[in-house]
């Protein structure tokens, strides 16, 4: 049951996993170990898990919290394709990766609830509650994000 099972969760959320891992520390590298800790977490804990997305996502976000505290953030130099999208239209992806770059712009704490909301598809409230603050504070944030991406993706199409 366990490998079965663990291959299973590793196919439906590797990948979302791994993105969420990437907006929060802005390191390819970081988000791969990231990833595969959280994996090796998952198969230790497979009995224990009743709602394996909201799991993956509180684990995720601890070890994306350790690992930065355990390593100086390095900026990303260079996206990996594989995460700004696979549409086959260059001027879609290079969208994509113009507003991954500005979502790295932002400060952590903002780059955590654009994560959790608009890549992992939690609510404000679920988000909340991941991140044990006030679902107001959430809302601010995320408005807060909304208006410095704007800002950011502006100035890049400027410049």
């Amino acid at each position: 049951m366990g490998t079965t099972t663990l291959e299973l969760l590793m196919q439906t959320y590797a990948r979302s996993v791994y993105q969420q891992a990437y907006l929060y520390t802005g390191d390819a590298a970081m988000a791969d170990d990231i990833t595969q800790n959280v994996f090796l977490q998952a198969y230790r804990h497979l009995g224990a898990i009743r709602d394996p997305k909201a799991w993956l996502n509180k684990v995720t976000l601890n070890a994306a919290r350790n690992m930065q505290r355990a390593r100086t953030r390095h900026a990303a130099e260079e996206l990996p394709d594989d995460l700004a999208g696979s549409g086959p239209d260059p001027a879609t992806r290079y969208e994509e990766r113009a507003v991954i770059e500005a979502i790295l712009g932002l400060p952590a704490a903002l780059r955590q609830v654009i994560a959790l909301v608009y890549y992992q598809g939690l609510s404000a409230h679920e988000a909340a509650t991941m991140l044990g603050i006030p679902e107001g504070t959430v809302r601010s944030r995320l408005f807060r994000a909304r208006a410095m991406l704007r800002q950011l993706l502006e100035e890049a199409c400027k410049g």
